[in-house]
């Protein structure tokens, strides 16, 4: 479809969407990897809230002095211990039973 619109013309074109072919579930392996960045991001998250308030010692003099960037700097150190303990545990390990064979002497 075109449009003229004072002497410039605008195409619009049609993209045909993928279909999808259903609700597609991720693996555990994929949502233990999402856990593990949303704590990183939660953890730098706090650390920049805590250097803001570092840097803006002036503006915010109540804020930097009293306990909140200390509270700030615990919940970063927390967040990143969580999302390396989230890391280094598999996603899920499955035993499967098995029956040992007994091998004659010779």
């Amino acid at each position: 479809m075109k449009e003229v619109i004072k002497g410039l013309t605008v195409s619009t074109s049609v993209i045909p969407a993928p279909v999808r072919r259903g609700p597609q579930r991720l693996s555990p392996n994929h949502l233990l990897e999402l856990v593990t960045r949303l704590c990183i991001f939660k953890a730098e998250r706090w650390g920049r809230r805590a250097l803001f308030y570092e840097q803006h010692r002036d503006y915010f003099p109540r804020l930097s002095a009293g306990r909140f960037v200390n509270r700030c700097r615990e919940l970063e150190a927390r967040y990143r211990a969580l999302a390396q303990m989230m890391f280094l545990i598999p996603a899920e390990d499955r035993l499967i039973p098995i029956r040992a064979l007994a091998l004659p002497k010779s």
